[in-house]
């Protein structure tokens, strides 16, 4: 299966770092954040991949070269200009094999999702789309709760959330191009679209799986307790 990594855009919130590296080559522990991401992928079977990138793709190729140091088959697509994230997807519409399903893979995350499971429930359902979804994200601000007269009777700082949250890892089947297009994103846009148009999307939940979004310059010190936690079943490379 087909693997698009979005590494699309100029990560403004991870400046000044952002200003002269790409996001996925941004260091955590030693190596690249992109390099945890393809590691993970290799090793559950999801080997062919293409990354979307939009600033300084040369980092991303000159590292990774054609993957075949960390086990994988990788193409790069320079995208000048980002257009959200489905409009990243459909503009790779050339290099999805037709008539293939395909996994969509944010390049801000690290995480341990099951990715064999999630594919397996794709294809035994054969829905148009199936997201992945993790559990224990908190939300991160305060929760409080008012009595009539302004008292506060709850307070909660960063509680759970307690519903399923997108991991930002899809699976698209091949009746999804209709559905991209440039400027549209997949969260905001696509998915409630499908749903609306009745189309069959499903939710794959990993309860047991470690996840962060990376997206900010804050994050990295998370990233980096969280990568020396977790090395001893990275089986890194």
């Amino acid at each position: 299966m087909k693997t698009v990594i979005l590494l699309a855009g100029h990560a403004t919130r991870m400046k000044p770092l952002s200003s002269y590296l790409n996001k996925g080559m941004i260091p955590i522990v030693g190596r690249p954040l992109a390099e945890y991401i393809v590691t993970s992928l290799v090793r559950q079977g999801f080997d062919d991949i293409v990354f979307a990138v939009t600033a300084f793709p040369e980092q991303l190729q000159h590292h990774f070269r054609d993957g075949s140091r960390f086990g994988a088959r990788i193409e790069y697509v320079s995208r000048p200009e980002p257009s959200g994230t489905a409009g990243e997807v459909y503009a790779l519409r050339d290099r999805i094999p037709r008539g293939e399903s395909f996994l969509v893979h944010y390049g801000d995350i690290l995480t341990n999702f099951d990715l064999r499971a999630m594919n397996a429930q794709h294809e035994s359902t054969e829905a148009l789309a199936t997201v992945g979804l993790i559990t224990a994200e908190r939300v991160h601000v305060g929760v409080g709760e008012l009595d009539k007269d302004n008292r506060v009777i709850y307070y909660e700082e960063k509680p759970l959330l307690g519903k399923p949250c997108r991991a930002a890892i899809d699976i698209y089947g091949p009746g999804i191009w209709e559905y991209l297009a440039p400027g549209l994103d997949l969260g905001y846009d696509v998915i409630p679209a499908l749903m609306k148009a009745g189309e069959d999307v499903r939710g794959f939940i990993d309860a047991s799986a470690w996840w962060m979004d990376v997206g900010r310059l804050s994050d990295l010190d998370s990233a980096t307790e969280l990568m020396q936690e977790k090395a001893p079943e990275l089986d890194l490379p």
